[in-house]
């Protein structure tokens, strides 16, 4: 078991490796403007439709060793503290119960937003308009247009009924329903 051990845990870098992680650094440690913590994330390999039109604040985290399987579309928010993890690398205990590493894209659609500390995992689509609320774990894909909270995430209403709603002039939106 031992050696299994050793055998699966031995680090392998190379340079494109050594370059992605100090890029992630750099990215997670820059404030403002948010067009260069994009700029940064794409030049590590996050698939960014156009860098000026989305918002990546500091200290998000962009998967360390797969950044390329992110794709970021236009107009997408993603807040302080998100987490977007593309891959999932079990301890070999674990392996016998969940299976083996797991590599899937994940993609956060064109004008989506992510709240503050949201965890993206494998897998996962957001859809367009989309908004996942604070400190969500989002395990399963989100419709176009659906607002999502919780741990694991659940749709809370669509987008769409609020827009189409009586009062569809507010700017804000509030849980509990009063203006």
């Amino acid at each position: 078991m031992m050696e299994q051990y050793k055998k699966a845990n031995r680090l392998f870098f190379s340079f494109g490796d050594l370059y992605k992680a100090i890029m992630g650094l750099i990215a997670y440690h820059v404030p403002y403007p948010s067009f260069i913590t994009a700029l940064l994330h794409k030049m590590r390999g996050v698939r960014i439709k156009n860098v000026w039109s989305v918002f990546i604040a500091y200290h998000v985290v962009i998967d360390s060793i797969h950044p390329d399987m992110v794709e970021i579309e236009e107009g997408a928010w993603l807040t302080r503290e998100v987490k977007i993890l593309a891959h999932y690398n079990p301890t070999p205990l674990q392996r016998d119960i969940v299976g083996g590493k797991k590599i899937e894209n994940v993609k956060i659609g064109k004008g989506a937003f992510v709240g503050v500390g949201a965890i993206i995992l494998p897998g996962v689509t957001i859809g367009e308009g989309a908004l996942v609320g604070p400190g969500s774990v989002v395990t399963k894909d989100i419709e176009d247009y659906m607002w999502v909270a919780g741990n694991p995430a659940q749709p809370i209403k669509s987008l769409k009924e609020l827009k189409a709603g009586p009062d569809n002039n507010r700017s804000v939106v509030r849980s509990d329903g009063r203006k």
